[in-house]
């Protein structure tokens, strides 16, 4: 998935301040004629107030929020308004003097700025490519034929939102006096408008400066939608945000145009903001098979008597005491004496195919740190010649896990993950659920399991090591000299998800060369330290790593931490093993009975043939269109507001998201409604089709493991062939560690101190 516009809210020659200077010298001289115009003044400030009194009423009408806001709103800044001869208000900082808009005319002034932007700007989309299914799932068979229709129709990258004369989503940042409206609505239709406002004196002065009544009547006549966000700090702003989208569909925010009408420092906080995050609100939405494999596998935890996490609080004797997260980056093989030398004096988090590295080391991890539900970590493991090694070492995970590796470790530690269907839905219908504590951004790579375990399993004191995620500029390897895996066993770190992209600043001084996947890892692990620190002051991440920056951690070098572990006493790992196993981990009991019904296919039937009726209806406009897409996004975030559906709602929503966004940029192909309308028609039939085979696969419901679930497909094929989609032929299932003759001459663990 790629997006076209890197910097969404930088448009040439359209900043406010970039237009003001070509209006600056009528300005000074319609501000020297301001003494002969007093009388004007009193009869604007007359207007101001029946304005805003028609204002709130349409407020209290359609948004009665922000009416009860500002009825009796006192502005926290020293302001007022002022006209020249055109009798436009214009608003002025009594304090500093300083002027909103820097012009004898605001209104040609705005009408310019919105005039560059709609005739010169490309609508940011993104652009999906046919992926490779390494294990035959549904998701792909229809995701990758939507693909092959939006490709078979070469598009016009010329277009404008001014061409095409609508827009699915646009972001506003600033709001000013609310002057962009007009001009914007007057010359394009936008299905959804989000305005982002974060000095509420700004759009309390809007309330007085523009005609808001009849553009609410405007927007609600025409059932569009506009979502306001006022006064947000840095931290709620994005919350909302995600809320937005979630509830009218997170497809709006793959096709949309972003413009800032003003400037200032939070402003401009706010687009930092958007360039760091705006891209995970639908980079891991999940797929229905992927959603139906992790309840599954979920359900074999609980079946076969796992051990859950607890959301009892860590005992005070744990929560600081010193975590090693470590990861099998190139940078390891710097900390390795240090790690050797101090690992009786913390807890030691191996993640993913570290623990191949610390096991070569003579390092002994405490916890095993899993993010993939895939078959394929099993062979992983089974690389480690001693198998009593791991034997007290507690495998930390979430509850998506693979049966099969599982199965490799006699203890576990899962946590619910909110943002698959299965905890949150188990958690709403059965209390023995409502125990097992959560986790966020555990993804997309293991080190995200590390970190956020650490955090969510409630350690304060927390270590990075080859957490690089990616290279240092100017050096070769992706992994630790100490994988066999990589280094011994010929699996590739080269291309794929190890393929480098940009460039980012390193932990300590120069660059690191990463990749998407690398990318999203650094940006999760920096939030959730960030959103975690806002409720936990002690929180301190260390990050020994000479990968890449994060910015929520505090660069380190290990030598420089002698003095601190010198003076630290042992852990005693006997008993915290014991505290982990019976205490902060517990099974949880329910019956195959109980569980088996939790998962109806005739309910799940009835949400497809919903979703159906409703996008077959095919409008014959791209705004209409949207609202339909809209509508069933809806549907989808209702059933997940009720605890007997939810599971239904969540488990098709990813899947649907992503094929909405395709429907999207098919719509906005070309300034051609009409041939656009029939290149959406295709992939609606095609998504018609994914409705109509999904609930096959549901109805073995909850015993589907991933590559296991080959066996329900016949004739070696992905489901079957379907009027608007053929199925594909099954995938082989990857070996990941080829028998090469290679045998570790490591067959016992060593624990090394020196």
């Amino acid at each position: 998935m790629t997006e076209q516009q890197i910097n969404p809210f930088i448009h040439k020659d359209s900043e406010l301040e970039q237009l003001e200077k070509k209006y600056s010298d009528i300005f000074i001289k319609s501000l020297e004629d301001l003494h002969e115009i007093t009388s004007l003044q009193q009869v604007m400030k007359e207007g101001l107030k029946d304005r805003f009194n028609r204002n709130m009423e349409a407020f209290r009408k359609y948004i009665p929020d922000v009416a009860k806001t500002f009825e009796k709103y006192t502005p926290k800044t020293n302001m007022d308004f002022f006209c020249l001869k055109n009798e436009i208000p214009n608003l002025i900082f009594t304090d500093s003097n300083d002027i909103l808009y820097k012009t004898a005319d605001p209104f040609e002034l705005t009408h310019n700025q919105i005039s560059n932007i709609i005739n010169n700007s490309n609508i940011n989309q993104l652009r999906y490519q046919v992926e490779y299914d390494p294990y035959g799932q549904l998701h792909f068979k229809y995701n990758n034929r939507l693909v092959e229709i939006e490709q078979s129709v070469i598009r016009d990258k010329t277009v404008t939102p001014k061409q095409i004369e609508s827009l699915p989503n646009c972001v506003m940042l600033g709001i000013g006096l609310g002057y962009p409206l007009a001009d914007l609505y007057n010359q394009v239709e936008i299905a959804n408008l989000i305005i982002v406002e974060p000095n509420t004196d700004i759009f309390y002065a809007s309330l007085q400066a523009f005609e808001w009544a009849p553009f609410l009547d405007y927007i609600f006549e025409n059932k569009l939608g506009i979502h306001l966000m006022l006064g947000q700090n840095s931290d709620q702003f994005f919350i909302d945000l995600e809320r937005f989208y979630e509830r009218h569909g997170r497809f709006l925010s793959g096709t949309w145009l972003g413009f800032i009408h003003y400037s200032n420092k939070k402003v401009k906080e706010f687009i930092s903001l958007f360039d760091k995050h705006y891209r995970s609100i639908n980079a891991a939405m999940g797929f229905t098979d992927d959603h139906l494999f992790g309840a599954s596998h979920a359900c074999y935890a609980v079946l076969n008597e796992k051990n859950f996490v607890l959301n009892t609080p860590l005992k005070e004797e744990y929560k600081n005491k010193p975590v090693f997260i470590i990861g099998s980056g190139p940078s390891l093989d710097h900390d390795i004496p240090f790690i050797r030398k101090y690992q009786d004096k913390a807890v030691i988090i191996a993640c993913g195919t570290a623990i191949d590295a610390l096991y070569h080391a003579g390092i002994k991890p405490d916890f095993y740190a899993n993010t993939e539900r895939t078959p394929q970590i099993k062979q992983a493991l089974s690389t480690i010649s001693d198998k009593e090694f791991f034997d007290d070492i507690v495998l930390l995970t979430g509850d998506v896990c693979h049966p099969y590796t599982l199965n490799e470790f006699k203890h576990t530690a899962i946590f619910g993950k909110p943002d698959e269907p299965f905890y949150p839905y188990f958690a709403m219908n059965f209390p023995e659920f409502r125990k097992v504590q959560h986790i966020q951004l555990m993804n997309p790579l293991v080190g995200n399991m590390g970190l956020s375990g650490a955090v969510y399993f409630g350690f304060n004191n927390l270590y990075l090591f080859g957490l690089d995620n990616g290279k240092k500029t100017g050096t070769n390897s992706m992994h630790s000299e100490f994988t066999t895996l990589y280094k011994e066993r010929g699996v590739g770190d080269t291309g794929g998800n190890y393929t480098i992209t940009k460039t980012v600043p390193a932990n300590f001084g120069g660059t690191c060369e990463t990749g998407y996947l690398f990318d999203l890892s650094r940006r999760n692990m920096d939030f959730v330290l960030q959103m975690e620190k806002l409720g936990r002051p002690d929180l301190v991440c260390h990050n020994c790593s000479d990968g890449a920056l994060l910015e929520q951690a505090q660069p380190v070098h290990s030598e420089d931490l002698n003095n601190i572990f010198d003076k630290l006493p042992d852990i005693d790992k006997k008993e915290l093993f014991t505290y982990i196993t019976q205490e902060k981990t517990s099974k949880i009991s329910l019956s195959k009975e109980l569980i088996t019904k939790a998962f109806n296919n005739e309910i799940f039937t009835q949400t497809c043939n919903k979703i159906k009726s409703i996008i077959l209806k095919k409008p014959d406009n791209r705004v209409d269109y949207i609202k339909n897409m809209e509508t069933v996004s809806e549907v989808l975030y209702y059933l997940k507001t009720d605890p007997s559906t939810y599971f239904y709602g969540a488990s098709l929503e990813g899947s649907i998201q992503t094929f909405f966004m395709q429907i999207a940029r098919m719509l906005y192909h070309s300034r051609d409604e009409k041939a656009c309308i029939a290149l959406a028609d295709k992939g609606m039939d095609v998504i018609a089709d994914f409705l109509d085979e999904i609930p096959n696969l549901f109805s073995h419901m909850p015993f589907i493991y991933l590559g296991e679930h080959q066996k329900i497909y016949k004739d070696g094929k992905v489901g079957i062939d379907m009027p608007n989609c053929k199925a594909p032929n099954l995938p082989q299932m990857q070996i990941l560690v080829k028998d090469d003759g290679y045998r570790d001459p490591l067959s016992k663990f060593i624990k090394k101190h020196e």
